[in-house]
């Protein structure tokens, strides 16, 4: 997925593979909740192979991970080159395996749904449903997208016999698909960095799937990783699994996990970026808060690249929307417009490193911004 905060987070995975550091880092495991315990799992794309190591999917699973989703295609025309050997080699570890698409909504769906279904038709076996990405309108309206869907979703089910699961978050649901209910018979996974899951949106009267940090750390994978909780026991993953997408829940209503939050109200952040964007000064309290330095230095690269989706930050400003909303429309409009990081944005995720703790030698910054820019565009 594009997850929030991906410059950053991946200024800092190619800063560890770049460097000899070794880091103690958290294993995110299945969560416990007075005995029931929330399987845990990740998702993963070209992210996760910046080093010639690749993933140590035993490693994964011997770290208690219970799935993966994989990224296969984006859009028309583009297949991720480590999907087939990432998800043949999760399931022969053990996890229950599913696969995404991220949606790029000004294509045609139709063409879309069948390559993802011809990559799917690929790696047989895989238990977990099929998953369309969501994050991006491209321009269309709520009516737009909501038949765009309609049509991705009809479309991958008549090829594939297989029914979908829709991956998005709570502000785009709400305001770029007009909180339509129509899809709610498929199952829901949201994605929100904070310390307890979201409520359901559309209709949904609960996730599947809570998509809860993009920074996770797991054994067999170098640097930040996406961390993902199902809503239910251990038995009720094996029978969602196995097509009973009815039984399942209970368990992410009563869940609180310490660590990142950006549950925070975003609209000074907001209003810092936007000053930003017509050239004017941005006073000190307001990029410091809840760490919005981070949200502005990315705001900075889309300005300078003329990508900023002001439009959208305006409308979010109107809305209300969380530091968790922000972080995933700044990145998926990095994402889109290929916005490029530099020297300067390797050095504030340098000086982030150490002071959480990552013992870092001096890095040629310009050289890790090359690096982590071809990552990036291999998203």
């Amino acid at each position: 997925m594009i997850s929030a905060r991906r410059i950053v987070a991946a200024l800092t995975a190619a800063a560890l593979a770049l460097s000899t550091a070794t880091v103690s880092s958290t294993v995110a495991q299945a969560q416990d909740l007075g005995g029931l315990v929330a399987p845990s799992g990740i998702d993963v794309s070209g992210h996760q192979h910046t080093t010639l190591a690749g993933i140590d999917w035993n490693a994964v699973k011997s770290d208690g991970q219970s799935f993966a989703f994989v990224k296969a295609t984006e859009g028309e025309g583009w297949v991720n080159s480590h999907y087939v050997g990432d998800a043949n080699a999760a399931k022969m570890a053990g996890l229950k395996v599913g696969a995404y698409h991220y949606a790029r909504p000004a294509a045609d769906p139709a063409r879309q749904a069948a390559e993802f279904a011809a990559q799917l038709a690929l790696v047989p076996g895989q238990t977990l449903p099929p998953v369309l990405d969501l994050e991006v309108s491209e321009g269309k309206s709520p009516a737009e997208l909501v038949a765009w869907t309609r049509t991705f979703t009809s479309e991958l089910q008549r090829l594939t016999g297989r029914t979908p699961m829709i991956y998005t978050y709570k502000y785009f649901w709400l305001h770029e698909m007009g909180n339509t209910t129509e899809f709610s018979e498929f199952p829901l996974w949201l994605a929100a960095y904070q310390d307890q899951a979201p409520e359901p949106v559309g209709g949904w009267d609960r996730i599947a799937f809570w998509q809860r940090s993009d920074s996770g750390r797991v054994g067999g994978i170098t640097g930040p990783v996406d961390m993902n909780i199902f809503n239910g026991t251990q038995m009720q993953l094996e029978t969602f699994s196995a097509g009973n997408y009815i039984d399942f829940g209970g368990i992410l209503e009563n869940l609180v996990i310490p660590g990142v939050d950006l549950s925070g109200d975003a609209r000074a952040v907001i209003a810092a970026i936007l000053a930003l964007s017509v050239g004017a000064a941005v006073a000190p309290a307001l990029t410091e808060a809840a760490g919005g330095d981070q949200f502005t230095d990315m705001a900075k690269a889309l300005i300078a690249n003329d990508a900023l989706p002001k439009e959208k930050l305006e409308e979010m400003l109107k809305n209300g929307a969380t530091l968790s909303d922000l972080a995933l429309l700044l990145d998926n409009a990095a994402h889109l417009s290929n916005t490029e990081v530099d020297a300067v944005e390797v050095d504030h995720a340098q000086k982030a490193a150490r002071e959480a703790g990552v013992q870092l030698p001096q890095l040629d910054s310009g050289a890790v911004a090359a690096a982590v820019n071809r990552m990036l565009a291999g998203a």
